[in-house]
């Protein structure tokens, strides 16, 4: 069932967040407002020249643009290099599974989940980097996709709940490598401390 993943994984998020986050964490309001816009909002589709897109799909561009705007000039234009190869890579295994569906075996929304968490972890260090570049460059890879389709006579909706399924995967994987990183950086500063004791 299309967007099953996406509310499942969404609608968890949000009660974590409002009820099991501590409440003095600075982002925990943020993402709960956040998850419930998206979900509010991903029903909702309007037309823009001709292409069907989602209000949630413009909501996370929105706030993924609007999470870098504050940044270096310079940081600004290697981070959209490396956002710019997420998108092409995007796009490129989109028409991949188009015109040749016999290579993808598997489920697409949990390929394209492990594939570009493995891109996401390989280009970027910080995990809000990597969460927002990732939503970005997932969302222009279906919006060119989508373009692509055009003269072909197929109406192809942007940021349906198949696709948000994929893009909800990734954001968990994601997630998940940081909590294991967070869980390592806490075993080895423990591990530190427990040589630095005196005998």
């Amino acid at each position: 069932m299309e967007g099953f993943l996406f509310f499942w994984i969404a609608w968890s998020g949000w009660i974590i967040s409002t009820f099991i986050l501590d409440k003095q964490n600075k982002y925990r309001l943020k993402i709960a407002a956040t998850l419930l816009i998206v979900i509010i909002l991903s029903d909702i589709h309007i037309s823009i020249v001709s292409f069907h897109i989602s209000l949630a799909a413009i909501f996370l561009l929105v706030v993924g643009y609007l999470y870098f705007i504050k940044k270096t000039f310079w940081f600004l234009l290697y981070t959209t290099i490396r956002i710019i190869t997420i998108t092409l890579a995007g796009a490129s295994f989109l028409l991949m599974a188009l015109y040749d569906p016999v290579w993808v075996i598997f489920d697409l929304a949990w390929l394209q989940s492990i594939l570009f968490t493995i891109l996401a972890l390989v280009l970027f260090k910080k995990y809000e980097e990597r969460i927002f570049s990732t939503i970005i460059g997932l969302i222009q890879a279906d919006i060119i996709y989508s373009y692509l389709l055009k003269p072909f006579d197929i109406q192809y909706p942007i940021g349906s709940f198949a696709y948000f399924d994929g893009i909800a995967l990734t954001c968990l994987f994601i997630t998940t490598w940081y909590g294991l990183e967070h869980l390592q950086a806490i075993f080895q500063k423990n591990t530190q401390l427990e040589r630095e004791k005196p005998l």
